[in-house]
């Protein structure tokens, strides 16, 4: 039983009558606490325990993205090219994990993976650390182990990647280094990359090793299934098995293969063009099915015949979803792709594997039910997180965002891109504390269980702040947007159960959360359900819910108050006597087992309850509403609400008001109550209209109260926009000269960012008036490349407008001595 704690007198409440509360969220009522900083905080990786910087690349991140393994250059005096560094978040430390060692020969260490628990770290490497069965002879690459010290671990190297029996067990010598491997969460199975036996070097094979197995001992290590038996021949050229990822816990396992090794007899693919390559595909292996006719199967299964390559796949924790890469141009139908000029635009697509349809990952923003547009630049290096809920990937596309970050760095680098297929929203990761972009020299990306780390490596860590030159890594946090309702639930009888409310805890993103505790501390509140306490430790994705069932009961009568929360793992809350770990084990009896779970990351979200003993009089039909969303300064068509006399004696309404943080984004219109006689069994009507004077999320409490002092109320909610508008002075403007650029529709207040669309050139910033209005001057330089441009006036997300110009070149009386030159009055 998960730590929910709710009051001493939860089980003698059995039978109420249940008032539905739909859309009962609110940004503007809840407080979120969280040890992680708000906004976007991003940790450059460098060795906090000197002075010394650590260059790095291809990074790995535990599931609670505390731990971070990546590859870095040795310090000064080793004559290596690569070794392993593990960064604690937690602590601001890095070490080496595998130094020099008197006596094992030198060599290079690649690809470190860190498994989700943060226990173990796999590699790749040159290193003979086991002197009895790792010869040093040959290709000298090998998979080795090790399990942490802060896991228990002694230090200690195990070989993982060895061929043979018995005695005669030895290090296989033959890992492809250019391929990561694979680790289940608690870092028992491994799958790796080596040589295909008997064919030639280029042709790969996917070993998965079982370590609970002993070394030397059958049932260790076998070929992934799907797997063909002999070696390739014929008129086809082939790449072979490769490219292993995993679940977390080790049971589906995808890969590359150009064999058809869907088939229960696998045999070599075919290609386009004899003496070509044979087709690429992504497979998924369930090693669990004992089936071998349908333990593995396609995932890359295009809607006609073969049109391209399908590889680099990505499996999320659960095994849910697959993502993978693809150049076919026919795997969603309907879809619009860049026209293949000759070679098509390598995309990135997602399966749901019980019952899905391949979708488009790298698709632009917009309505998910509508057909979709691709990216119109390669869509590379897809990562998932837990669920499947979230697909990180790199591209250097021009078509996702109105700014261009500059194009620098390898073919592989790119902008950090992160999507929510199911909503087909899209954000850029990779951006500075301004909001806008940096370089896009940024690749390999890895994700944390819940989306909310996001390690990378890249060549623009000046961005965040490091002063490191050359490539690095970086971690980009970010927690989730979350909203809880206050909730006022009016008179209740003393000693008596009131109706039963519903809160939503609404996840706006852009990572999950994951409930693990519900308390109040105060015990005439009571919590009686919802899928925050039901379904305690399943994320909630972005864009989703769970659900606080609560009752109150009051004991005195009077005005009584109460702090909700709701909580990932390891945070403390407040209960009704004592304070609480949300997560820990809490038995029937409220006795408390087991260790608290590890806080690293976590957040939390409150809200006030409040409500009145005494005699119920009025009872409101909805209990509360969700207007639908408004533009900032609009009103939307009132909500109706329906006030019942619960009493046995007629009442009168005294006054009907508008209570919350948000009270001035709603006004009470067409209001019948107000001052009205009520009698027994009779009804009165008023409406609510949404009038927000700010974007988000928006709630309030509508309270009705009766000449006696009783009172109801009900939750009114909506969602506010901003819907700028940029425009300069002139559409037409010669490089040299200034240009006067005004915005409207903006939040007051807020930092605006103008600047050329594609990144060149010189931005610059202004705020909004008290009316979110701006003027700014923009010089434009000598140097701007002519041609049809775009300026982007932005202040964050939801907040963006963009402008087209003309920019011409300067003519010969545009110089230093011209009046327009930037400088001269």
């Amino acid at each position: 039983m998960q730590a929910i704690w709710t009051s001493r007198r939860r089980a003698i409440v059995t039978a109420v009558v249940a008032v539905a509360l739909g859309g009962s969220q609110g940004a503007s009522a809840a407080r979120v606490t969280t040890p992680v900083t708000p906004g976007r905080p991003t940790v450059p990786v460098v060795d906090a325990s000197s002075t010394l910087p650590v260059m790095g690349q291809h990074p790995t991140v535990s599931a609670d993205g505390r731990w971070v393994a990546f590859e870095g250059t040795p310090q000064d005096g080793d004559a290596r090219t690569t070794t392993t560094y593990l960064q604690d978040r937690e602590a601001g430390t890095v070490e080496e994990l595998t130094p020099m060692v008197d006596g094992v020969p030198s060599g290079n260490t690649v690809w470190p993976v860190i498994s989700g628990d943060g226990c173990t770290v796999t590699v790749i490497t040159e290193l003979p650390y086991d002197l009895f069965r790792d010869d040093n002879e040959g290709s000298r690459w090998d998979v080795y182990r090790t399990v942490l010290p802060h896991c228990d671990g002694d230090g200690d190297w195990e070989l993982v990647s060895a061929k043979g029996a018995g005695f005669e067990t030895a290090a296989g010598d033959d890992t492809d280094p250019r391929y990561p491997v694979a680790v289940s969460a608690e870092g028992s199975v491994v799958a790796y990359t080596t040589r295909f036996g008997g064919a030639d070097a280029d042709v790969a094979s996917v070993e998965l090793v079982d370590l609970s197995v002993p070394l030397g001992q059958a049932g260790r290590t076998r070929a992934v299934a799907g797997t063909p038996i002999t070696p390739p021949t014929g008129t086809f050229r082939y790449h072979g098995v490769r490219e292993p990822a995993m679940s977390s816990d080790g049971r589906f396992v995808a890969f590359t293969s150009d064999a058809s090794s869907a088939l229960a007899v696998p045999e070599w693919g075919t290609g386009p063009q004899p003496g070509g390559y044979a087709y690429s595909n992504v497979y998924v292996w369930d090693r669990e099915n004992v089936d071998r006719n349908t333990s593995v199967r396609r995932v890359s299964v295009p809607a006609g015949p073969d049109s391209g390559d399908s590889y680099s796949a990505a499996l999320s924790g659960d095994g849910s979803t697959v993502a993978f890469v693809s150049t076919a141009t026919n795997l969603v139908p309907g879809a619009t792709l860049p026209a293949c000029n000759p070679n098509c635009v390598p995309q990135v697509y997602l399966l749901a594997l019980e019952g899905g349809s391949i979708r488009l990952g790298s698709r632009l923003p917009g309505d998910p039910t509508q057909p979709p547009v691709g990216v119109d630049a390669a869509a590379t290096q897809p990562v998932l997180d837990v669920t499947g809920a979230e697909l990180v990937y790199v591209t250097r596309a021009t078509n996702l965002f109105p700014s261009r970050a500059s194009g620098v760095g390898s073919a592989a680098d790119g902008d950090i891109v992160r999507t929510v297929p199911a909503l087909a929203t899209v954000e850029r990761v990779s951006t500075a504390a301004d909001g806008l972009p940096v370089a896009a020299a940024n690749s390999h990306p890895h994700l944390s269980a819940n989306g909310r780390v996001v390690v990378f490596d890249t060549l623009a860590g000046s961005a965040w702040g490091s002063t490191v030159a050359g490539r690095q890594v970086v971690a980009v946090t970010t927690a989730p947007s979350l909203e809880l309702a206050d909730l006022d639930m009016g008179t209740v009888a003393v000693t008596f159960p009131g109706p039963e409310w519903v809160l939503n805890v609404t996840n706006n993103g852009p990572s999950s959360f994951v409930p693990a505790g519900v308390a109040i501390d105060q015990p005439d509140f009571l919590v009686s359900g919802g899928t925050c306490v039901e379904q305690a430790g399943t994320p909630v994705p972005p864009g989703g819910t769970c659900t606080v069932t609560l009752m109150f009961m009051p004991m005195v009568e009077g005005d009584q108050e109460a702090t909700l929360t709701v909580a990932e793992a390891g945070v403390e809350m407040e209960g009704p006597d004592r304070t609480v770990i949300a997560g820990q084990e809490v038995g029937e009896d409220g006795t408390v087992s087991g260790d608290a779970p590890d806080p690293f990351g976590s957040v939390a979200i409150t809200a006030t309850l409040t409500g009145f003993g005494g005699d119920p009089t009025m009872a409101p039909s909805p209990a509360g509403a969700y207007s639908r969303p408004s533009l900032v300064g609009g009103r939307a068509e009132p909500m109706p609400f329906t006030i019942y006399n619960v009493a046995f004696n007629p009442v009168r309404v005294k006054s009907v008001r508008i209570q919350g943080t948000a009270a001035d984004d709603f006004e009470v219109v067409d209001d019948e109550c107000t001052g009205a006689k009520v009698d027994a069994g009779e009804s009165c009507q008023l409406s609510v209209a949404f009038t927000p004077t700010a974007a988000g999320r928006r709630s309030a409490i509508v309270r009705v109260t009766t000449d006696d002092g009783a009172y109801t109320t009900m939750i009114v909610s909506g969602d506010g926009y901003y819907e700028p508008r940029v425009a300069t002075s002139a559409t037409t403007i010669v490089a040299g000269s200034r240009v006067s650029v005004t915005g409207t529709g903006y939040a007051p207040g807020a930092t605006i960012t103008v600047a050329w669309a594609d990144g060149s050139g010189r931005g610059v910033t202004a705020v909004t008036d008290d009316t979110g209005t701006f003027t700014v001057e923009l010089v434009v330089l000598p140097s701007a490349r002519p041609g049809a441009r775009s300026l982007v006036a932005s202040a964050g997300e939801g907040q963006v407008a963009v402008t087209q110009v003309l920019v011409v070149a300067a003519g010969r009386s545009a110089g230093p001595a011209s009046p327009s030159w930037p400088g001269r009055p």
